[in-house]
């Protein structure tokens, strides 16, 4: 009777144990997925420290993580091995998780202070353009006034012709002429 019920529980657990290297996977694959996604638009390498790799091998000079997401360990020799990030057991992928995640927190800050710092260049140009009068007067309403008084969001654009109207086909002709190279 106590064998068969330590069969039992051995059966049960062995069960958790196929669930949760299933899930291990599920997630460890999709953690490594979303973690691309991330660093592929930085387009920057990061440096991990080769104990994350492996505790025991000291062989390990450097490991560096690519924005594609692959993982190239060298070692004292000089040959290089490179693996997809996913490839890692759970374990290791926490590890690089680790070292890496405070790096791109800073890569990320940095980069949108940038992105802000022009975003708010480009709002103080623009409002100053605003500024700046048309060259071009604008085309007067039905009622005979201008729209130079109005609201910038009701100005329409108009587009005024000042080439000379007889010489307009023959300036077309020349400049296809020129293009072609043809002579006069």
């Amino acid at each position: 009777m106590d064998i068969n019920f330590a069969i039992k529980s051995l059966q049960e657990e062995t069960q958790q144990i196929f669930e949760l290297i299933e899930m291990e996977r599920t997630y460890g694959s999709e953690v490594s997925t979303q973690l691309k996604q991330i660093i592929m638009p930085l387009n920057l390498s990061y440096h991990i420290k080769p104990e994350s790799i492996s505790k025991t091998d000291s062989s390990i000079s450097d490991v560096v993580l690519t924005p594609h997401g692959m993982v190239c360990v060298f070692n004292n020799a000089g040959s290089m091995i490179s693996r997809p990030l996913e490839s890692f057991q759970s374990d290791v992928l926490i590890r690089i998780l680790l070292e890496v995640i405070p790096e791109i927190k800073v890569m990320l800050n940095d980069k949108r202070q940038k992105m802000s710092g022009r975003v708010m260049t480009l709002e103080k140009v623009a409002k100053e353009l605003r500024k700046v009068p048309a060259l071009v007067p604008s085309k007067p309403t039905a009622g005979g006034k201008s729209n130079s008084g109005s609201n910038s969001s009701d100005q329409q654009t108009t587009v005024v012709d000042m080439r000379d109207k007889s010489a307009q086909g023959q300036n077309q002709q020349d400049a296809m002429k020129s293009v072609l190279g043809e002579k006069q």
